[in-house]
């Protein structure tokens, strides 16, 4: 057997490769502040012969304290690299610092294996072209014809020369008087992050958002979204840093890469500003998230706990300190309302009331439809 590791996001050491098994650990670049918690990678049997059972080994894993749990225990695997699911129980043998992952493999039959659904830095490449193309003309609910324009910015390029892009969405009546401002990706494999930038961007190039909150959104706000702030972090498979080991957000953080967000912030001047992260540990009570914010009597805070049931529901409540660089700058500037939104990738409480569980893809994507929704209906309501 062989191990592939994809240059655009993979962070995994190969330790030994064997006919029938593989060992990998998590890489740890020296500027990230957290724990080697990511990995991505494919397993191939390129014997000759079928495998009744190929074994797959993660050494080397964080086994969890008061900060991190061992969340790779929940991890997901895929047999194309596209679509993705959990690997299921039986598969696995689990140990305090290992997993290991048994499956039958045919000859040239692969698995591909990453703590949470990977988007990789391909997947904003592609995002990124994608969304060049003119929004997809729709019909409201009231049978209205509605549009929007949809626009890419080059803000400037990263350490090692990767674009970063900024999307300027406005309605089809002109400028609005506000902005809202939407950052993904600083903590690059945050991958939840990555999805609420992707799912408001889709969700206007697609025109799925008309006849929702989003659309009536953009009567009162543009909408600003910087999909990926750290490209480096996340071609290389970074924790939180980009490729000179600065951490994203930090007070020492004079990055390329945030001041071209910063220059973003004193242009807009924006009402609000959403930091996208991701979390994905069981800490406090079901669904295990929180959400940063200068005091609990800040009043998105206020409308975000009264609208997303469980959002501030970690045990360990957030709060931003001057060295929040994005946060701090737009507050201190222009009043702006700023809130980091975690949504957990690797727990989730359905709806129906039923017991808390691994989310599915899509499951997550309505999660972050939650929040979207009531984000929109702060901005409505502001005076």
């Amino acid at each position: 057997m062989k191990v592939i590791v994809p240059e655009d996001h993979g962070a995994t050491d190969v330790l030994r490769q064997e006919l029938d098994s593989v060992v990998v650990r998590p890489h740890q670049y020296p500027g990230d502040t957290y724990v080697p918690l990511w990995f991505c990678f494919q397993a191939l049997n390129d014997s000759r012969r079928d495998l009744a059972q190929a074994r797959i080994v993660i050494e080397d894993l964080e086994p969890g304290h008061d900060t991190y749990q061992p969340y790779w225990k929940h991890c997901v695997w895929s047999r194309d690299g596209v679509n993705w699911e959990r690997v299921p129980d039986a598969a696995k043998r689990l140990s305090d610092t290992t997993l290991t992952i048994e499956t039958p493999l045919a000859v040239d039959e692969g698995r591909w294996v990453a703590i949470i659904f990977p988007l990789p830095y391909s997947w904003y490449e592609h995002l990124c072209n994608e969304l060049i193309t003119p929004p997809v003309p729709a019909l409201s609910t009231a049978g209205l014809s509605t549009a929007w324009s949809l626009r890419r910015r080059h803000l400037g390029d990263s350490v090692q020369g990767r674009p970063l892009y900024a999307f300027f969405i406005q309605g089809e009546q002109g400028p609005a008087r506000r902005n809202l401002l939407i950052v993904a990706g600083q903590h690059a494999v945050e991958q939840s992050g990555k999805m609420f930038a992707e799912s408001v961007l889709r969700g206007y190039h697609s025109g799925s958002f008309a006849g929702t909150p989003m659309e009536t959104l953009l009567q009162t706000h543009n909408i600003t979204v910087v999909p990926l702030a750290n490209p480096d972090g996340c071609y290389a498979g970074r924790m939180n840093s980009n490729a000179e080991g600065v951490v994203m957000g930090s007070a020492a953080d004079n990055s390329v890469e945030t001041q071209a967000v910063l220059a973003l912030i004193d242009e807009l001047q924006p009402h609000i500003l959403i930091n996208c992260h991701g979390w994905g540990n069981a800490m406090g009570d079901p669904p295990y998230e929180d959400v940063y914010r200068f005091s609990d009597s800040d009043s998105l805070f206020v409308h975000l706990r009264e609208h997303v049931l469980g959002c501030s529901s970690s045990g360990l409540p957030h709060l931003f300190r001057d060295d929040f660089r994005l946060e701090s700058h737009a507050r201190q500037g222009y009043g702006t309302e700023c809130a980091i939104t975690e949504v957990n990738y690797h727990y989730y409480l359905p709806p129906d009331g039923g017991p808390p569980r691994q989310p599915t893809r899509a499951e997550i994507e309505a999660r972050i439809g939650e929040y979207l929704t009531a984000i929109a209906g702060f901005c409505r309501e502001a005076k």
